[in-house]
């Protein structure tokens, strides 16, 4: 499977112990319902929005840049990385539950308005403002 058939990727990256980790960018262009590959790593930004995924299975571990799975047909966001150094964006989906949402994001946390009573985004809220 060549990677570049269903990502744009604006740096360089490399397959480790089968994840691929991203010095870059990285945007998905094919519309697909769960990502074809397993990344570990992206110093830059990650792109997924606008795309058919019901599933972050496969999403990186840790973003250096922004993460936008917004416009998708999410029900949960297991797999989601678990620290973002920008934006996170996770608007637009079926979620129901935060569960599996990132545990640090250096900048906007974006969702629905009925998500933000959610436990998760409660936690999400407290360790953020532990952390300033």
């Amino acid at each position: 499977m060549n990677i570049e058939q269903y990502f744009k990727i604006d740096g360089t990256y490399e397959l480790k112990d089968g994840l691929y980790n991203v010095t870059g960018d990285v945007d998905l262009i094919k519309k697909v319902e769960k990502l074809p590959v397993k990344f570990g790593s992206v110093t830059g930004g990650f792109y997924c929005h606008s795309n058919y995924l019901t599933s972050l299975e496969g999403a990186p571990k840790q973003v250096g840049g922004h993460f936008n799975c917004s416009y998708n047909n999410l029900t949960s966001l297991e797999g989601a990385p678990k620290q973002v150094g920008g934006n996170f964006w996770c608007n637009i989906n079926n979620l129901t539950s935060l569960k599996g949402c990132p545990i640090s994001v250096g900048k906007k946390f974006y969702c629905d308005d009925h998500l933000k009573s959610n436990t998760e985004y409660r936690k999400y809220l407290i360790m953020k403002k532990l952390r300033q």
